[in-house]
């Protein structure tokens, strides 16, 4: 009976800390499919208050003689929902940067940076594990494009 009981009481205490714990992980690092980053991309963000997070998003790769780098900071607001289920919106730049390798030695290549707006929201399970979907659209001087994506990752 005695053992019981600990076990009772153990169990209770383990659960109270996993939700304390639960709201308290403030920080994330996620890797994003199809993202703020484009293709793929890697990000932090940084929650100093339960409805606000603050964070950015990277990526870069090659192809066909091009690299692309990007950088996209955004404010993340949390309307609604509650612990681990949250719906959010993110607003930010993004800032890109393209350049052309040169195929031949006589041409040294071409280097271009724009800036951009990004507007996304969706959907966060956010544990241990840190799990978003959500839609977005991008803005930027060519004009407006609609995107979707994922993102998984863990927080602390």
């Amino acid at each position: 009976m005695r053992v019981l009981c600990l076990a009772l009481v153990l169990v209770g205490a383990s659960s109270a800390h996993a939700d304390r714990t639960r709201s308290e992980r403030r920080h994330a690092a996620y890797v994003e499919l199809l993202g703020k980053g484009g293709l793929w991309g890697a990000g932090y963000d940084f929650a100093p208050w339960s409805r606000v997070a603050l964070g950015v998003t990277g990526s870069a790769y090659v192809h066909e003689g091009e690299r692309l780098l990007s950088l996209s900071p955004y404010v993340a607001v949390y309307p609604l929902g509650r612990g681990s289920h949250r719906a959010f919106v993110q607003l930010g730049p993004q800032l890109v940067r393209l350049d052309r390798m040169s195929p031949v030695p006589e041409w040294p290549g071409q280097t271009t940076s724009g800036l951009g707006a990004e507007l996304c929201a969706g959907y966060e399970l956010r544990t241990r594990l840190l799990v978003r979907a959500f839609a977005m659209t991008t803005i930027g001087k060519q004009g407006v494009a609609p995107w979707a994506g994922i993102s998984i990752g863990v927080t602390l």
